[in-house]
């Protein structure tokens, strides 16, 4: 090959779209072989020359077309959540029950872990936190707080991996619904309860035992979303507050500042704690008892408030009277005034309900299933086609789309009640 002949390949080359850094070693190469003492010296023909400096150039060429082929990359090391495991509810007794939609919900089984479903009940995932939280013996179970179908909060009080005679209260937190968690070890104990609210704005009230008709509890608040707690109200013999006073059912935020404690006592009243300054002080409203049923000697129980659209609320109070019967309180004007209704009576059983909204309630006393569309003005009652005896949750979505967890099992109601089929994987 002479040069004419390479300076026409040469030519050629420069028209591949190759990367310019081997366009140009190309191109260096042939002029550094032209101007090389050892070719001037050899008196080499320049046939010859453009025969040694095209095999170089050739070598060249050959590197640059394999650096356009497909390139098989490494992939970015991204972080890796395994695929969580299907959850077969026969298998795993369901304790807690939390839906969220029609579709998503969170569970917590009697063993601890932590499930989610995003169809319904149909199948569940093992979301559980990495480490598998233990609750300490004789501090109850994970307590779990949901916004929505992606953020969860668990609250578990375990033994310190530094002491195991004093147990801490460590709250998880995921984003990401359950795939990854984060987590803080508060250094305080006691059998958990957590709220959050839209706002990223949580509270976790701590039961620290009872005794004589006093429970002393701990309120704790995050205002980050629960990366961080601050405590705010501590009912102990030592602090002297008002909320010692009682035995504890739990607790309810309407919004940052205004907030209950319910529960019961010994007084002639119903036991109600209210704060509107973030549960920093503590005033203790009086609450009217409905005709024909009685307060006098602890006989009544409030629970936990629920709010609905910033001013409207419900606030069951169970009555330990012949028939059990429960009254669903109602607040127009976020729970500075509460106005009972007309009680619908369990049957001799303390009543399971779900509070949809401030018109719609479902109840059951294990044998039938109890509806009110007005608040509890009135009441129906629905045979179910399956059994409900052992029922310990209620959680409906709507007022036909329903759940019901039984002796652990999970059953499901597309009509109000009337029809239950199982839910679950098979």
């Amino acid at each position: 090959m002479n040069e004419k002949e390479w300076r026409a390949r040469y030519l050629s080359l420069a028209k591949e779209k190759l990367p310019e850094e081997a366009r140009l070693r190309i191109h260096r190469t042939l002029q550094a072989a032209a101007k090389s003492p050892h070719m001037a010296r050899s008196g080499l023909r320049r046939s010859a020359w453009w025969i040694g400096a095209g095999a170089v150039a050739a070598g060249l060429l050959t590197l640059a077309l394999l650096s356009r082929a497909p390139q098989t990359t490494k992939p970015a090391n991204h972080p890796h959540h395994p695929t969580p495991p299907v959850v077969v509810i026969a298998k795993a007794s369901l304790q807690n029950l939390d839906m969220v939609n029609p579709a998503v919900g969170w569970g917590i089984t009697k063993t601890g872990r932590v499930l989610r479903t995003t169809d319904g009940g149909k199948t569940w995932l093992d979301v559980t936190p990495k480490g598998e939280p233990k609750s300490a013996p004789g501090y109850g179970g994970p307590a779990i707080g949901t916004t929505d179908g992606s953020h969860a909060w668990l609250a578990v009080s375990q033994l310190s991996s530094i002491s195991q005679q004093l147990p801490v209260v460590i709250v998880y937190r995921t984003s990401d619904g359950g795939l990854s968690w984060q987590h803080v070890t508060l250094q305080q104990n006691g059998t958990p309860q957590i709220q959050f609210l839209p706002s990223g704005t949580g509270f976790l009230l701590l039961h620290q035992g009872a005794a004589a008709g006093s429970e002393g509890v701990l309120l704790l608040r995050s205002a980050d979303a629960g990366a961080s707690w601050q405590v705010i109200s501590q009912g102990t013999p030592q602090s002297n507050a008002r909320i010692f006073g009682g035995d504890k059912s739990g607790f309810g935020f309407l919004d940052a500042q205004h907030g209950w404690i319910t529960g019961e006592w010994a007084a002639d009243s119903i036991l109600l704690y209210e704060t509107q300054d973030g549960g920093k002080t503590w005033q203790v409203p009086t609450l009217p008892v409905p005709s024909g049923l009685s307060a006098q000697g602890g006989s009544a129980t409030s629970m936990p408030p629920y709010f609905f659209g910033g001013s409207d609320g419900v606030m069951p109070v169970a009555f330990g009277m012949p028939g059990q019967p429960t009254d669903f309180y109602q607040t127009s004007d976020g729970g500075r005034t509460w106005t009972p209704t007309v009680p619908v009576n369990g049957g001799g059983n303390r009543l399971v309900y779900s509070v949809v909204s401030q018109s719609v309630i479902v109840a059951s006393d294990g044998t039938k299933l109890f509806r009110t569309a007005d608040g509890g003005g009135n009441w129906t009652s629905v045979q179910p086609n399956l059994s409900l005896q052992g029922v310990s949750e209620l959680d409906f979505v709507s007022g036909m789309d329903g759940w019901a967890v039984v002796q652990g099992g999970l059953l499901h109601t597309a009509d109000g009640g009337a029809t239950w089929t199982k839910a679950g994987a098979k």
